[in-house]
């Protein structure tokens, strides 16, 4: 993993260049204008803090900005703030500016000077006018670009089962996303070592865990290089990339969209349902339903919790079927290639969450009274 910025480096370094300065560069003290919203943009803002508490020569002032709240839950009955709001209290920064549309951009930007933009997971793109009145502009973005340029790097470098991954520093672009000039990038990750140091954040509780383990590791990591940046000044000269010797091929990775999470049992083996599950959340599938006044319906079947069933002894006759186990309690599902799934909680279109035996048991009245003692979904 990129190795950790210690704190006499970044003594050493401020010392030096506020004895000589870099080139035509002296060092400034960075007036900083921070937009971000999630856990992974809530480690690069702990780095930024990090330099101003410690080092003012690098940082002398932040001011973040995130998205308005939206009302949420059942009823639209809970007003929902981006995680970093209630970050900023922790750390004692003021409170963050809100922010949605283009104009409320440029309406800060009207307001005050600032010398540098980072945006980080904000989820719109920054006006050129804005990033225009700023000297610098950098976005941290979790993935080896040209990899995974677009809004899912995490999720597509999970779902396609990449062994690397990466975090790339790069330029704010006034007309796209992650079309900058790259200031730096971590040599490439090891995604298993990643996911086993597991969670250092407070996620909300239907964050899927894969997910969740690369937003914070990834976040972490690009907090030290963004110190790394800062310190060593190579924001700079925002017309010039590096030059790594490592060419990523280049990719997109778009939005995530339900039909993402609705399962194929003919081609989706049990290893990859499991993975999609623990970066997308619960999956779905069609089933049939007889009802009495309109026939057959389709309806889904939410699985909430399941795992690879290796170890199954009886044989399901075609993908899709499933029965329930009483040894292990759960329903098992043949899915593609004579692969297993074992459920532990799953949902009816309509009804709450379920254990297996609660769902097996009022299969047959939802359904239509099948006596049948294996089923299959559609």
């Amino acid at each position: 993993m990129f190795a950790q910025l210690t704190a006499w480096k970044v003594k050493r370094l401020v010392f030096k260049r506020c004895q000589h300065g870099i080139g035509s560069h002296s060092l400034s003290s960075l007036d900083v204008l921070f937009f971000g919203s999630d856990e992974f943009s809530i480690h690069a803002l702990d780095s930024l803090r990090s330099l101003q508490n410690n080092y003012p020569p690098l940082v002398k002032d932040i001011q973040v900005v995130t998205r308005k709240p939206k009302w949420c839950g059942r009823y639209k009955s809970v007003l929902k703030h981006t995680p970093i709001v209630e970050h900023c209290k922790t750390i004692g920064l003021r409170e963050p500016l809100l922010c949605d549309s283009k104009q409320d951009m440029l309406d800060i930007g009207d307001v005050h000077n600032y010398d540098m933009v980072v945006a980080v997971s904000f989820g719109k793109l920054i006006p050129s006018k804005l990033l225009s009145k700023a000297k610098y502009s950098l976005n941290i973005h979790p993935s080896l670009l040209p990899r995974y340029k677009g809004a899912s790097p995490i999720q597509y470098a999970l779902l396609n089962r990449d062994t690397e991954t990466g975090v790339t520093i790069q330029t704010l672009h006034p007309n796209k996303f992650d079309h900058g000039r790259i200031i730096a990038q971590t040599r490439p990750l090891s995604t298993s070592d990643l996911l086993a140091k597991g969670v250092v954040s407070e996620f909300p509780e239907k964050t899927p865990i894969y997910t969740a383990i690369l937003m914070d590791q990834l976040g972490l990591v690009g907090g030290e290089l963004l110190k790394k940046v800062i310190s060593e000044q190579l924001y700079t000269d925002q017309n010039k990339s590096i030059e790594s010797g490592q060419v990523f091929e280049a990719s997109y990775a778009s939005r995530i969209t339900s039909a993402m999470k609705q399962i194929s049992w003919n081609t989706d083996e049990a290893i990859d349902l499991v993975v999609r599950l623990n970066t997308l959340g619960p999956l779905f599938a069609p089933i049939k339903v007889l009802m009495r006044k309109n026939g057959n319906v389709n309806k889904r079947i939410i699985f909430h919790d399941f795992t690879v069933c290796s170890n199954y002894q009886e044989k399901l006759g075609s993908p899709g079927q499933f029965c329930y186990d009483d040894k292990s309690m759960t329903v098992v599902v043949c899915c593609a290639n004579n692969s297993y799934i074992q459920v532990k909680s799953l949902q009816f279109e309509g009804f709450t969450v379920e254990t297996a035996s609660e769902f097996v048991r009022r299969f047959r009245k939802r359904c239509g009274n099948k006596t049948e003692s294996t089923f299959e979904f559609v």
